[in-house]
């Protein structure tokens, strides 16, 4: 077993996913790039994880970032927290979301955890989260990718729900990554993206077909990293507080392109990219197998 996952010092809920995702959920997800996959979280991980997010938004780490205007309500994240804190350790490598990855990713025989992310947006938090796809900042290449975006309070369309735009997992394009606030230094990483200029799809939101993935504590979302998605401000006067984690097969490969993650260090700046050969495996003490 990886160093890095080895010991957590925390007790931790152990119950299992409470069902299995079902073929109806796998072909929403195949077919449209995401699919909301209904009470399979159990509770104690709900309560459990819902706690941890609250924490480490209390604490404001300097490596938390706030994509809000100035004065107005938080829209925090933090990215890898499962390094620092045994609560996200624990989800990340024992919790359910890695027997979700591996009935997702079906033609994987490794499954290997590649990061996670806080996004939580305040009550009164009306700052979007701009229309984008993932796999432009991962420094990942490969078929074998899966996100899940697990919400701790209710998500509803005028409460930061998650839109996916059905289908452009399929369209064969990768769109220019772009930064959430428009940080000068943000801006400068992004710009020598290998890929193309985004279609202005909030001027054209009406003529395309969204999965306005409306969700409760209990459900998860998958979604492909080539699918757009973004989300509306929270205008509700309840926490939207969520966890993506993401995972890869060992079919992944390490792609550390000019524009990926690492390179803005106002997102990791508190972590350090591993030296890997570039076209070799992502797994790592910092990309960790977690099945079987």
């Amino acid at each position: 077993m990886s160093t890095a996952i080895a010991d957590i010092g925390i007790d931790y809920p152990r119950s299992g996913l409470i069902r299995p995702v079902s073929d109806e959920e796998r072909a929403a997800y195949a077919r449209d790039g995401a699919a909301v996959v209904r009470g399979v979280i159990p509770q104690d991980w709900v309560e459990f994880m819902r706690e941890a997010v609250t924490r480490l938004i209390e604490e404001s780490d300097p490596s938390s970032q706030n994509y809000a205007d100035d004065g107005d309500p938080r829209f925090f994240s933090l990215t890898f927290p499962w390094m620092f804190d045994d609560a996200f350790k624990a989800w990340a490598i024992h919790g359910p979301l890695a027997e979700v990855a591996r009935q997702v990713l079906t033609d994987a025989n490794k499954i290997i955890f590649f990061y996670d992310q806080i996004f939580a947006k305040e009550p009164g938090a009306t700052k979007a989260t701009p229309w984008h796809q993932d796999l432009p900042f991962l420094p990942v290449k490969g078929e074998q990718q899966v996100r899940i975006w697990v919400p701790f309070d209710t998500a509803t369309a005028d409460g930061g729900a998650v839109h996916y735009l059905r289908g452009s997992h399929l369209w064969g394009k990768i769109y220019h990554p772009i930064g959430f606030k428009p940080l000068p230094e943000i801006v400068e990483t992004y710009k020598n993206s290998p890929y193309e200029d985004m279609p202005d799809f909030e001027a054209e939101y009406d003529s395309y077909d969204w999965l306005v993935a409306e969700a409760e504590p209990g459900d998860l979302l998958l979604h492909d990293p080539r699918t757009v998605h973004g989300s509306r401000g929270n205008r509700t006067e309840r926490y939207r507080r969520a966890i993506t984690s993401f995972y890869v097969g060992d079919g992944a490969t390490w792609n550390p392109h000019a524009a990926n993650m690492f390179r803005n260090k106002n997102l990791t700046g508190h972590v350090t990219a591993p030296d890997l050969e570039v076209g070799g495996s992502i797994e790592c003490d910092m990309f960790p197998q977690v099945w079987p």
